[in-house]
């Protein structure tokens, strides 16, 4: 017979006097002496940030706590209104909504900058490439994630802002500059202005720091599930749940299919 195969993981264990995270000693060398933004770099990168890095996580966790009442938070307190028990599945409701449309597009910017320009890449002519990528998903007639925004149209402040902190930090890298190479050769192909969004800086600066592209999307769960928590503990004090309810009701128009209608 066999020996069973082992089970090996890198990120933690827990014994009877301590529980060891990523080589280190949870509570003595941890606990009260870092940050919840060192954390996250030791979690998904393996090692402890330098500072420039601690600062550039932070705001990557901080840029998508709130965007006003967006569906993703809408969700969540109509999902607390019917099960005030489960305050989980308030929060599950709206982090489930992350995907290609709103929140979680980061990973798929992400897969397209990493693609184009597979990590480890020596020499590349960044505009060619630019180009390449602008042209494929126009003759693809597919939206480019990462770039345009509906509120934001002229110009997304919170991208701007996340580059200024990449170069402030020296985590700018090829990604940043891929992507807004991209912006700029969709905008020439379009004639129309499509700026960086959020979700692209995130992306790109995620990249140059070095992860895969399905984790680029860990930056927008973390931050939005401390916000949709702000918008629940508003909704135990504020409740609104019934006046979306109400609304909903209100402009609901009932039109019958004629065909089933007669059949």
């Amino acid at each position: 017979m066999s020996e069973q195969a082992k089970i090996v993981t890198g990120l933690g264990k827990a014994e009877l006097h301590r529980i060891l995270v990523r080589g280190y000693d949870l509570t003595e060398e941890l606990l009260g002496k870092i940050t919840f933004s060192q954390m996250t770099f030791l979690m998904l990168m393996g090692r402890m940030p330098t500072a420039g890095q601690t600062r550039m996580i932070d705001a990557l966790l901080t840029i998508l706590v709130e965007h006003g009442m967006v569906s993703s938070v809408i969700a969540a307190r109509l999902t607390y209104h019917t099960a005030p028990e489960a305050i989980q599945g308030a929060v599950a409701a709206s982090i489930l909504g992350a995907g290609s449309v709103h929140l979680g597009s980061s990973e798929w910017s992400a897969r397209m900058l990493q693609e184009a320009l597979p990590q480890g890449t020596q020499e590349a002519d960044l505009d060619a490439v630019a180009a390449s990528v602008a042209k494929r998903y126009e003759e693809r007639k597919q939206r480019i994630p990462g770039i345009g925004h509906r509120t934001h149209a002229e110009g997304d402040p919170r991208a701007d802002k996340l580059f200024q902190i990449a170069r402030e930090t020296q985590v700018y890298g090829r990604y940043c500059d891929l992507l807004q190479r991209i912006a700029r050769a969709a905008e020439a192909r379009r004639g129309r202005r499509l700026p960086v969004n959020v979700t692209g800086a995130i992306a790109a600066v995620a990249s140059d720091l070095g992860l895969p592209w399905p984790m680029s999307k860990a930056f927008a769960i973390i931050g939005r599930t401390l916000g949709t928590m702000a918008h629940i503990g508003e909704e135990i004090r504020n409740p609104m749940a019934r006046n979306i309810d109400a609304a909903i009701k209100s402009a609901l128009v009932y039109e019958a299919d004629e065909k089933t209608k007669h059949e």
